[in-house]
């Protein structure tokens, strides 16, 4: 009997535990404490991406399901199937920005109008997001929110665009500050296990604070979720091996280093993946679509975090028929996203033509990491499994932020410095150890639940 599909591009993913034949959208539904044996090869793919990838996740026996992939239940076991990757032939059919932004525009208000609660729009200020405002057509039930990065966070661009856009819209608008999030690290564990580093716990103190900003008004989450990658932002690299597979959802440094960790090769869990892709891989969409369908296990927390807390979630760009609409927009048009650049331009929105005052800084991690001090990770638990020096650095690192290295970090966090800094090969290896240890801390949390589980039985 057939119990579940992978989504199309991994979103709302669902974990399985082939042990007990139990599965879930919550992996701490499926993981079994009592007789938990660390996966080495998913451990090592995790540490370096900042999040479970290709099918394994930290905890042998607990996968999930991949894109096109079918979960059935026979007799109590679990099996996976495959099923064709349809949405490849959908790819190359042209389609008409018009066309597009009308489809964009259909679904968004089509959702809104399910409902009769405010509409809660996270805001940068960034094109995604700024789409949203602009075609929800009751802009009287727009409650648009916004964080700023840089240390004046009213001064970081996200900031001063989503303010002039409220302002040019007619919406209700505010800015949070944030700058203690890393408090949430239990609750982040309680949503995503060891599936996900806590590296959006920042999302966790944006909607606590704005929950009770509101006072218990009901609202619905309209999320600009990776809009940018079918607009045309992104791309990606040709993929001609399993090597270059792996580098698929990299997340710019936010993850730990595997090798420096474990040192535990895992090509054999990407080598299957990719011989079946290969072909498809020629095609630059299809590499697009591939790249959001390994990032979806993290990048899906954006919708669930607040969702968990209240506000149902949606965001039209995880629907297939409007993604691949965006993504069949010719490519010279799709070329610096000049379709939506004309959209705002004409909507006297495209305000990066026009002369405002902002920073692009962005210094919220170490500005967190300055407002609290964490505890240090537990090296003798985790050296079961971990190299300890590597433990002991990034503990050594975090935990004695010095006037020299205060200094460091100024630097490291004014634009223009930043740029020459790292030209000269300066690192950062304060946030560097920052982001290691944020990726840590679940496998921590998960040896600990497997060790009182081992002593209540």
């Amino acid at each position: 009997m057939e119990v579940a599909k992978g989504n199309w591009v991994g979103y709302q993913t669902v974990f399985y535990n082939l042990n007990t034949g139990k599965y879930s959208h919550d992996i701490n539904d499926v993981i079994d404490y009592a007789n938990l044996e660390i996966d080495l090869e998913g451990l090592a793919a995790y540490l370096d991406f900042g999040y479970s990838v290709f099918g394994h996740t930290a905890v042998k026996n607990v996968q999930y399901l991949l894109p096109n992939q079918v979960l059935s239940l026979k007799d109590g076991k679990l099996s996976i199937s495959e099923t064709e990757d349809k949405t490849i032939q959908l790819l190359a059919k042209e389609t008409k920005e018009d066309d597009v932004l009308g489809k964009i525009s259909d679904a968004v208000n089509n959702w809104a109008d399910s409902f009769k609660d405010d509409i809660l729009i996270p805001t940068s200020g960034g094109f995604d997001s700024r789409l949203m405002n602009v075609l929800i057509k009751d802009k009287s039930r727009i409650h648009a929110y916004t964080y700023g990065t840089s240390l004046n966070q009213d001064e970081s661009r996200e900031s001063v665009y989503a303010g002039l856009l409220s302002e040019r819209l007619g919406t209700q608008w505010k800015r949070i500050p944030l700058g203690k999030f890393n408090v949430y690290m239990n609750k982040w564990y309680d949503q995503f296990g060891p599936a996900v580093a806590a590296s959006g716990t920042y999302h966790m103190e944006f909607y606590d604070k704005i929950k009770s900003l509101e006072s218990g008004n009901p609202m619905h989450l309209l999320s600009g979720i990776i809009g940018d990658a079918w607009a045309g932002a992104v791309k990606v690299p040709l993929i001609d091996s399993a090597a270059s597979y792996r580098t698929l959802g990299y997340t710019h440094g936010m993850s730990a280093d595997s090798k420096l960790a474990m040192n535990v090769d895992y090509t054999n869990i990407v080598e299957p993946i990719f011989d079946k892709q290969k072909d498809h891989l020629k095609s630059p969409d299809f590499r697009i679509i591939t790249a959001m369908r390994t990032k979806m296990m993290m990048l899906q927390y954006l919708i669930s975090v607040p969702s968990k807390m209240g506000y149902p979630g949606y965001s039209p760009f995880v629907d297939e028929d409007i993604a691949l609409a965006m993504l069949n927009l010719p490519v010279a048009r799709k070329e610096n996203r000049a379709w939506q650049r004309d959209f705002f331009k004409k909507n006297n929105l495209l305000f990066e033509e026009e002369k405002h005052k902002y920073t692009y800084q962005n210094s919220l991690n170490y500005y967190a990491l300055l407002n609290e001090r964490l505890d240090p990770l537990d090296e003798n638990l985790l050296r079961e499994v971990l190299n300890p020096e590597y433990l002991q650095w990034i503990n050594q690192k975090i935990m004695h932020i010095g006037p020299k290295e205060k200094i460091f970090q100024t630097l490291m966090h004014t634009p223009k410095v930043k740029g020459v800094l790292k030209l000269l090969g300066a690192k950062n290896e304060l946030l560097n150890a920052y982001f290691a240890y944020i990726t840590i801390k679940p496998i921590e949390t998960l040896l600990l639940k497997r060790n009182a589980a081992h002593v209540q039985s």
